[in-house]
């Protein structure tokens, strides 16, 4: 019988040594890939980062004004104040949607007890609705009609959706140049060259609408004549800001 190893033997035997030539030839290979890779472009992720934001802001005129009117009827029964409250508030309602350039909501009706001597002598019920429009001296004069025929609550100017957004895009790119400056001076004060822009977000902050509150207060007796209703404080401003907030990378 030969001693001789068998062929499939000899062949592994074979294969072992080139096998380790390859091993060591491809580790150098592949700590110089990782070591190129960690110097192509990463050294931004080792660099020192800065976090900083900046607004911009402008103050523009409230467009919108919100009127809330009201009338008001106590009676024995709750069926009867209602009835009442709707035969004065469905004319005006009426009246104000045939015009176009008007917002109507109505607020519904709310039925409360007349209390006296610890028990029930009748019904109180409140009916209100809402009217906004642009603010103008033609505005006025229908809020002093309506207020012939029913009480007038509050006032209320806001900014309208589309007019804050219409200043938000303006304000932008104001937000954003400031970011840049602020970044710009922080990076030299700190002994860099200059910097580059890792993260950033931009938010913008305008006024929330408000709900009315009591600014004027007028019975139908008061303005029987039919007088324009003044809306104090005229339009007035409000303030719309965009904000930039993020992180730079410094660069020396």
């Amino acid at each position: 019988m030969s001693d001789l190893p068998s062929a499939p033997y000899t062949c592994a035997r074979a294969l072992v040594p080139a096998l380790l030539l390859a091993f060591a030839v491809a580790l150098p290979c592949t700590a110089a890939a990782q070591a190129r890779g960690n110097d192509d472009g990463r050294d931004g992720d080792r660099a020192p980062r800065l976090s900083l934001a900046a607004s911009a802001y402008r103050d523009v005129p409230q467009d919108r004004v919100t009127v809330t009117l009201y009338a008001e009827r106590e009676s024995p029964q709750p069926a009867t104040g209602q009835a009442h409250v709707s035969e004065l508030l469905g004319p005006v309602l009426a009246q104000l949607k045939s015009r176009t350039e008007l917002e109507i909501q109505s607020s519904g009706y709310r039925t409360d007890p007349v209390w006296q001597q610890s028990r029930i002598v009748g019904w109180r019920t409140r009916g209100s609705l809402q009217v906004s429009a642009q603010p103008s001296e033609s505005f006025n004069r229908l809020v002093g009609e309506l207020a012939t025929k029913l009480n007038v609550e509050s006032v209320a100017y806001w900014l309208s959706r589309p007019a804050q957004l219409a200043v938000e895009r303006e304000l932008i790119a104001e937000a954003v140049a400031a970011f840049r400056a602020k970044a710009d001076t922080a990076a030299k004060a700190l002994g860099f060259r200059t910097y580059s822009v890792r993260t950033v977000s931009v938010d913008g902050a305008g006024p929330i609408r408000p709900e009315p509150v009591p600014k004027v207060m007028m019975s139908r007796a008061a303005s029987a004549e039919s007088a324009p209703v003044p809306l104090p404080g005229a339009e007035g401003k409000t303030t719309v800001t965009v904000s930039v907030s993020g992180s730079v990378a410094l660069e020396p």
